[in-house]
């Protein structure tokens, strides 16, 4: 009878005031809405919490007595409207719509994969895989389309996000109503864009360097992707490598041509921009038709059937296919997010020059070319005899692993300036740890024993001139500038910087120990040989006791 009276009595802040602890907890009892339950009730008993401290309590307190957040929030909201202010829930809301959170939606929506796809049959799982949570959206669009409820959610505090409008936006009357069929080509695009282009660029300013993605229209690519002047329509490059291209058409007829062109446009893989990446992924667009496929690049792959699909047929015009769209864009965005860290980095793009402090290095489709201004060039008071010394030296490490190969030269062009073209093209070497050292040594050490056997020394042993080679399976290093090299035991009359007084001989000469003593310092000072041979190898080199017909037999290489 008490419960009854108590529970409808009106919620009017000068009645609720006068409550003791029990009539307070038996009051909150009517309130269903609240969902509280015993647990709740004995703490307000045991804090002893009367109607007059209920109308001033707090979230925090409350938790601080030791009440889940929930009913912590219920509570302090109802006492909240008790008193006709705005409840902690409302305002919070409100706040929350302040605060953009679309960089925490993103980075929990676009997760690397667990497994990295090389190629085009690891795309598939991929492209098709459930996403890590729903599609944020802004209006409650998962009540008015509920075929859409399993992809699509409005949370309070993400309802505010530019993502979550910009999805909101795909799913409204006029993203479905315009018709842009054999209308321009250029019209097309808005629509593709607002699906493809703008959500990839939310992605990436909100990721910033986890998605280090580039995007651009009718834009020739950089590599060697792209046949001679033609230019896809759309293009989105991650680390500055072709990874995702786009065709689009006005006509719906148009569709087949537009498929056609992501083969005709497409060149070639190269592992130097590739490395062991064999697939593009690509989408052809007409009228409101969109599909997407991948070029496989594996090198048994016949130029016919390079073209595999990833994806059904979509209807942009349709609400569901563009939900289907989005989904597989997330995807596409995991995937480059996924591959992005194992990206060979390009030491300069493709036909670009890159000027060093006395050299300038460009890197072709095939080779790769190297000037340098006579006057920096080594050992060159007899300019012809070095050049002839050269020669001889990059000849002489013709077809021996671990060693640059010479194209065309070493000259001296008409300008005066020193010209060699190396067949050899790589990247910057990076070693993360120490069998990646053990390969690297064994490829540089059996190409330096080449040179040695010559009666040559090296001289400028350092990781800048050992570079990376991908696409090979042995000898996957290779050392490379032979600009500064000699003939074993010559006096020096001048040091490199990186030198050290341990370097020469007594009589200051540099000899082929100087060279192995100069690879074992290189490694010293790269910290990732941690093992008991490793290190005894490491103080082999260091005390030159090891020599070159000897060193590559030490225990570290078994």
């Amino acid at each position: 009878m008490f419960e009854q009276s108590i529970s409808t009595t009106e919620q009017k802040p000068e009645v609720v005031r006068k409550y003791n602890t029990e009539q307070l907890i038996a009051f909150l009892r009517g309130k269903e809405d609240l969902q509280l339950n015993d647990t709740h009730f004995e703490i307000l008993r045991n804090e002893e919490i009367t109607g007059r401290d209920f109308l001033i309590i707090t979230e925090q307190r409350l938790e601080h007595y030791g009440m889940k957040g929930g009913p912590a929030t219920r509570l302090a909201d109802f006492a909240k409207e008790i008193k006709g202010e705005q409840p902690v829930a409302a305002k919070r809301s409100y706040d929350d719509m302040q605060i953009d959170r679309t960089g925490i939606i993103c980075d929990a929506l676009i997760k690397p994969f667990s497994s990295v796809p090389n190629r085009v049959e690891d795309l598939t799982p991929l492209i098709s895989a459930p996403l890590t949570r729903k599609l944020p959206v802004s209006f409650y669009e998962e009540i008015k389309f509920p075929q859409l409820a399993d992809f699509i959610e409005t949370k309070n505090d993400e309802y505010g996000s530019s993502l979550s409008k910009h999805i909101s936006y795909l799913l409204t009357e006029i993203a479905e109503k315009q018709n842009l069929n054999n209308t321009s080509e250029d019209m097309l695009h808005w629509r593709v864009d607002s699906i493809i282009r703008i959500s990839l660029q939310i992605f990436h300013e909100n990721l910033g360097g986890m998605l280090p993605i580039q995007i651009d229209r009718n834009s020739k690519d950089q590599g060697t992707t792209t046949v001679g002047n033609k230019r896809p329509d759309f293009l989105c490059w991650a680390n500055n490598v072709l990874l995702f291209k786009g065709e689009e058409k006005a006509g719906i007829e148009d569709f087949q041509k537009a498929t056609d062109e992501l083969e005709e446009k497409f060149n070639k893989f190269d592992p130097m921009f590739f490395g062991n990446i064999q697939f593009m992924i690509c989408y052809a667009a007409a009228g409101a038709k969109l599909r997407f496929y991948a070029i496989d690049g594996s090198p048994n792959t016949n130029p016919p059937s390079r073209l595999v699909a990833l994806s059904s047929q979509f209807d942009m015009i349709n609400r569901r296919d563009r939900v289907s769209i989005l989904c597989i864009v997330v995807n596409i965005a995991r995937i480059m997010r996924t591959v992005s860290n194992i990206i060979p980095e390009m030491i300069v793009p493709l036909g670009k020059r890159l000027k060093t402090e006395k050299s300038m290095i460009t890197i072709l489709n095939d080779s790769v070319e190297k000037r340098v201004q006579v006057e920096y060039l080594p050992f060159a008071i007899n300019l012809d005899a070095r050049i002839n010394f050269l020669s001889k030296m990059y000849q002489y490490a013709k077809g021996y692993p671990g060693l640059v190969q010479v194209k065309k030269g070493p000259n001296i062009s008409r300008q005066g300036i020193y010209k060699v073209v190396l067949e050899t093209r790589g990247h910057v070497c990076r070693l993360r740890n120490e069998d990646e050292a053990r390969a690297m040594s064994w490829s540089v050490l059996t190409g330096l024993r080449r040179l040695h056997e010559g009666g040559y020394v090296h001289c400028d042993i350092r990781l800048p001139n050992i570079i990376f080679i991908h696409g090979v399976t042995n000898y996957k290093y290779v050392l490379i500038d032979f600009e500064h090299a000699n003939l074993g035991d010559f006096k020096v009359s001048e040091r490199l910087k990186d030198w050290d007084n341990n370097t020469l001989t007594k009589k200051n000469h540099y000899t082929r120990q100087s060279d192995l003593y100069q690879f074992g310092k290189m490694l010293r000072n790269l910290n990732v040989v941690n093992s008991e041979a490793g290190k005894k190898f490491l103080d082999g080199l260091k005390k030159k006791q090891l020599f070159t017909n000897n060193v590559l037999g030490h225990a570290w290489f078994r």
